[in-house]
C-alpha cells in the first residue's frame, strides 16, 4: 500500500480514538485543518515535518503514523458531528 494512504489511515485512526476533531487536531499541530483532512484522505503528501507535528500533537511516537500493520482493521466511525442535534 502507498504511505499516503497509511499515513491518512494511521493518522484518522488515532485520532478517533483520541475523540479529537480534525479542527482540534489542526489547532494543537499547526497545521491547516483542511490539509488534515486531505491527509487522512489520503489525497495530500505531506511533509515529514508535518508529520511530526501531527505525530506530536496526538501524542504518539512518530512511527505510529508510518506503520502499516494497522491497515488490516476496520475504518474508524466517525465522530459525531458536534453542531448537530441527537
Amino acid at each position: 500500500m502507498e504511505a499516503r494512504r497509511i499515513v491518512g489511515w494511521n493518522l484518522r485512526r488515532i485520532r478517533v480514538d483520541q475523540q479529537l476533531s480534525i479542527e482540534e487536531l489542526a489547532g494543537r499541530a499547526e497545521v491547516d485543518a483542511s490539509f488534515v483532512a486531505r491527509i487522512e484522505r489520503g489525497a495530500a503528501n505531506p511533509s515529514i515535518d508535518v508529520i511530526e507535528k501531527l505525530a506530536k500533537a496526538l501524542k504518539v511516537r512518530l512511527a505510529a503514523l508510518v506503520e502499516e500493520s494497522t491497515l488490516g482493521t476496520k475504518a474508524p466511525r466517525p465522530l459525531r458531528a458536534g453542531r448537530r442535534r441527537p
